[in-house]
This record gives C-alpha cells, sequence and structure tokens, in this order.
C-alpha cells in the first residue's frame, strides 16, 4: 500500500504514515474484533487488481477478493455469543457507596463519549458511587482544567477517555500527586508512563475500528482502491491505530493508495475544506474515512464541496447517528462500532477496582462491522445503542453486578 499524508498547508509527502510509532498495548488490556484483529496471524492472499464497483456491491459478493479476506470481513459482522466480561468477583464493593469518579472525555462533540459515559454512570450508580463529568472540549486548557477540578475535589478516581498523557501532563503529575487513581481509556500505553497500583491505561478499539475498515475496504474495491482517511490529530494514538491497521492489511490490499488528511476537534470547522482540498488533490479518490463518527457530518460535507457524489464513505467510532445513515444510504457504505455502553462498564468495573486496591484484569472491547447490506439485522435506536443489543446478548450489566456482589 501507498501512503500519502496531508500536510496542514495541503503539501503531500508520500510513504509517511508508516514511519509513525507502532501501537503496543500493554499487557493489561487486549482488544477483541470477532477475530478480525487477528489479521497480523493469518496468511491472507493478496486481492486481485481489478477496479473496485462504485455501485455499492456487497463487499461478500467481489469474486476478486480472497477467500480469507472475505471470510474475516465476515466475521466482524457477527454478534457475540457473549460478551467478555471479567471473571474475578470483587468484595466489598458496598463499602464505596458516596464517593464520586469524575469522567474527562476528551470531547463532548462526539456523541460515543455520551454513551459511555451514560454506561460508566449506571454501572457506578448500581454500586452507589456518583460520576462528575467534566468535557474536555478538545483542548489541553480545557483538558487540564477538568483534571484539576477533579484533584481539587478529592475524586476517587478519574476516568479520561481518549486523552493522552502528554496533553495535560502537568494535571496528570498533580492528579497523581494527590494520590488519586486514574485511568486513561481509548489510548495507546505510553512506555514514559507506565501502569502502576494508581495508573492504568485501558486502550480501546482504536486498531480493531481500523482494522475492519481497512479489511473492508480491500475486499470491496478488490484491492486496488485509493481511500482518504480522515485521521483525527488529537494525540498520537489516532495515527498508530491507523499504521498499525494499514501494516497488518497491507497485503490484502497491494495496489491501494491511502492519503491521510489530519483533522482536530480544536478545528472542527477547518474539516470540510481540508476534505475538498485532499479530493481535488487527489481526483483517484473512491473512498474517505473518518476516522472517528464525531468527524462524519464535516467530512460529507467536505466530498459534497469537491463535487463527489461517487465516493464511499466508512466511518469509526460509529454510533446512533452513523448507523442511521448508513441505513439510510446517505453517503456511508461501512461502519465500524465498538460496544460503548460495555466500555462504560468497563471503566466502572476498573474504578471499583482501583479504589480498592484491587488488581485490574485485562480488558477486551467488541467491535462490529456494519454496512449497507448488513445493517438491517440490527434495530437502530437510542435505545438498542444503550442496551448494548447491536454487539450480542445484552445480559453484561447483570453479569458485572454479580461480579461486584450486588446481585
Amino acid at each position: 500500500m501507498l501512503f500519502k499524508n496531508n500536510s496542514p498547508d495541503n503539501a503531500v509527502t508520500e510513504e509517511t504514515a508508516m514511519t509513525n510509532k507502532a501501537f503496543c498495548p500493554s499487557p493489561r488490556a487486549r482488544t477483541l474484533v470477532f477475530g478480525v484483529i487477528a489479521v497480523s496471524a493469518v496468511a491472507l492472499t493478496g486481492c486481485s487488481g481489478d477496479t473496485g464497483s462504485t455501485t455499492g456491491a456487497s463487499a461478500s459478493g467481489n469474486a476478486g477478493a480472497s477467500s480469507a479476506l472475505a471470510a474475516a470481513v465476515s466475521l466482524s459482522e457477527q454478534p457475540l455469543a457473549a460478551y467478555p466480561v471479567p471473571t474475578d468477583p470483587i468484595a466489598n464493593v458496598s463499602s464505596l457507596s458516596g464517593k464520586t469518579v469524575f469522567y474527562i472525555p476528551i470531547s463532548l462533540q462526539a456523541p460515543a463519549f455520551t454513551v459511555t459515559g451514560t454506561g460508566l454512570t449506571a454501572g457506578l450508580n448500581a454500586a452507589g458511587i456518583q460520576v462528575q463529568v467534566c468535557d474536555g472540549k478538545g483542548t489541553p486548557t480545557d483538558i487540564g482544567s477538568c483534571l484539576t477540578q477533579a484533584t481539587l475535589a478529592g475524586a476517587a478516581v478519574i476516568v479520561t477517555d481518549a486523552i493522552s498523557y502528554d496533553l495535560a501532563s502537568n494535571a496528570f503529575d498533580a492528579a497523581r500527586a494527590a494520590d488519586i487513581p486514574v485511568i486513561i481509556s481509548n489510548q495507546s500505553a505510553d512506555p514514559a508512563h507506565p501502569d502502576t497500583p494508581k495508573l492504568v491505561t485501558i486502550p480501546g478499539t482504536g486498531v480493531a475500528l481500523e482494522t475492519a475498515l481497512s479489511q473492508w475496504f480491500a475486499l470491496d474495491s478488490n484491492g486496488s482502491g485509493s481511500m482518504l482517511i480522515n485521521q483525527n490529530a488529537d494525540g498520537p494514538s489516532p495515527a498508530a491505530y491507523v499504521t498499525q491497521a494499514q501494516a497488518a492489511t497491507r497485503s490484502d490490499c497491494p495496489a491501494c493508495t491511502v492519503t491521510i488528511n489530519p483533522v482536530s476537534a480544536s478545528s472542527f470547522s477547518l474539516v470540510p475544506s481540508s476534505t475538498s482540498s485532499a479530493l481535488l488533490q487527489n481526483p483517484s479518490i473512491g473512498y474517505v474515512e473518518s476516522q472517528y463518527d464525531q468527524f462524519l457530518q464535516p467530512t460529507q460535507a467536505g466530498t459534497q464541496q469537491a463535487g463527489r457524489t461517487d465516493i464511499k464513505g466508512m466511518t469509526g467510532a460509529a454510533g446512533l447517528g452513523s448507523l442511521q445513515a448508513l441505513a439510510s444510504g446517505n453517503f456511508l457504505y461501512a461502519a465500524a462500532a465498538p460496544a460503548l455502553a460495555f466500555q462504560g462498564w468497563v471503566d466502572a468495573d476498573a474504578s471499583i477496582r482501583l479504589m480498592l486496591a484491587v488488581p485490574v484484569p485485562d480488558y477486551s472491547i467488541p467491535v462490529r462491522l456494519f454496512t449497507r447490506d448488513t445493517i438491517g439485522s440490527i434495530t437502530v435506536s437510542d435505545a438498542a445503542q444503550q442496551s448494548g443489543e447491536w454487539f450480542g446478548a445484552t445480559t453484561f450489566t447483570d453479569d458485572f453486578r454479580r461480579l461486584w456482589g450486588l446481585k
């Protein structure tokens, strides 16, 4: 695969994406993608060099694609038999009643964090623990302010979501100096800040989401497509996720090209123009991916500004709005969704364990791929999203309560 990177001034340099630092999850946390993330361990044959269709045909119907790749994509579209709830029970959870946990997402502009926050709140409330939410607003200043607020309030635990340590290192340091346990969720492991009994990194679904989308792109384009990725530039992890996924699927797309367009929550209004510019510079692009669905609408607006009605849209971190768009046949052809409600309960479980000084286990956060051909298999509603039924049986909330001795 050939990679290009659009810098802020739209200068294009080739072969840059693969030089990014590889994502290396900590031993404490691993990601489940219904078998898709294991692609690097599977001997996949290459795709043919035929030009991909722009008619919206089912990916599984591409005759030129390898059977192994088709099987991997099909696997990523299947629901879970059961959620991967930890098995080690926790005692004395009731002793935590009345404590307060702070939840700090990088930006509530992304709907995904509202779903995760709701799951976290439901889980902790079941144990009598309160949750205070503070919006990081995508800026180091606001993130630091939220961390400081949590520290001064004497939070029992601080849970950050999609925030790298270096975005607010002084504020993180201050929280730790105050002996407050900190969870860094949805970030790759940081060698400069390894896990301790009171600092835990829980990598989320970044690589799994990217792998599922990259495999679908390779399959749908018969291994010869050209894709633009609007890659989140807020911290180092999103770029690392893309790098690892593209490396893992390189053999599936030998004639493919990928152009990287950095986007940020702090410069949201610039996403349409940068997307349009990238498409105008690269008229061969036939696929556009919004790495996270908070950038989906401006990404679509950018394709419209470029006059590209033939584009096949894709998104990661898909929530209700994205799946509604997919179901309506509006721009999107594929969407990779993480189990956001389950992520919230995982963060609750880790918070409880940190408060009680209990070892935090490995966690697996499911991901499922949806396409125009498969979206009809689920109910696209807020209730379904909150329940977790998009991914499988919804007994995980009771399972966690039993694990905590509350049921």
